[in-house]
């Protein structure tokens, strides 16, 4: 009876014993608290350095507390220089990670990914490993923001909407203003020709008229042809006649000269 009495007593004092320290670690490994609001991007700080750039070393993200070994609920992984596993896109490794710089960066954050998380640089040797413990805490949306969110987003859709109305009402116009033009021209064209068509039909009739006119005033041929030969005749009759009289003259001279013979 007296060795369980006092066996119980010790073993309760070193079950306290042991879970102390566990609790001291663990506490003493939460390097910090970061907080984000859904729907931003949440940044996860871990670094170390390299011997050298070609020196780098493997390194793991994990979502609960480091374990002893390797990382829980594994995240992203690397082989030092490259990605190896990730477990959706949002998880990437943003920062220069030829220097040392794993930070991991989850895009576009839920509550869902609040939580602590684990960063593990599994350097070479025992126990030699570099663990990182972060919370992240999500915050929801408050109702304010969203409502300025959507007072935003409602102001960005009506000036958008009436940036795309002002240059449909532009091009309308545009559009108006060339159908007249257009119209306008062929209009102009169409008065044109139908006035260079009178105007050729008014030539036209003119020149027939004065064609006409012309053929009216000019004689027949046939009675052309009777007066310059009544005009030709009268001209022989002239002429004959004045040759009668020169055949006279001698006759009579004669006559003249034998009556003045008889008579002497």
């Amino acid at each position: 009876m007296t060795g369980s009495q006092t066996a119980e007593p010790m073993f309760s004092h070193l079950s306290f014993d042991c879970v102390l320290p566990l609790l001291l670690l663990l506490t003493r490994s939460l390097e910090g608290v970061y907080v984000a609001d859904v729907g931003q991007d949440a940044h996860l700080p871990c670094t170390y350095s390299p011997a050298t750039p070609e020196n780098l070393v493997p390194v793991c993200w994990g979502k609960g507390p480091c374990p002893m070994f390797e990382c829980h609920s594994l995240v992203l992984s690397t082989d030092g220089r490259h990605m190896k596993y990730r477990t959706s896109s949002r998880y990437l490794l943003k920062r220069n990670v030829h220097k040392g710089d794993v930070t991991l960066t989850i895009e576009k954050v839920t509550l869902a990914d609040s939580g602590i998380y684990c960063c593990r640089v599994q350097f070479p040797g025992l126990m030699n490993d570099q663990k990182t413990n972060l919370e992240l805490v999500i915050q929801p949306v408050a109702e304010t923001q969203t409502l300025e969110t959507l007072y935003g987003k409602n102001q960005t859709e009506i000036s958008t909407l009436a940036d795309e109305l002002q240059g449909m009402d532009v091009t309308t116009r545009t559009g108006l203003y060339i159908g007249v033009g257009v119209s306008a021209g062929l209009a102009f064209i169409l008065i044109s020709s139908a006035l260079i068509f009178k105007w050729y039909s008014d030539s036209k009739d003119n020149l027939q008229n004065s064609s006409l006119v012309t053929l009216a005033n000019l004689p027949p041929p046939g009675l052309s042809n009777t007066v310059a030969e009544g005009m030709n005749s009268e001209d022989n009759v002239y002429i004959i006649e004045e040759n009668a009289y020169e055949m006279e003259d001698p006759y009579e001279y004669e006559f003249c000269y034998v009556t003045n013979g008889q008579q002497s």
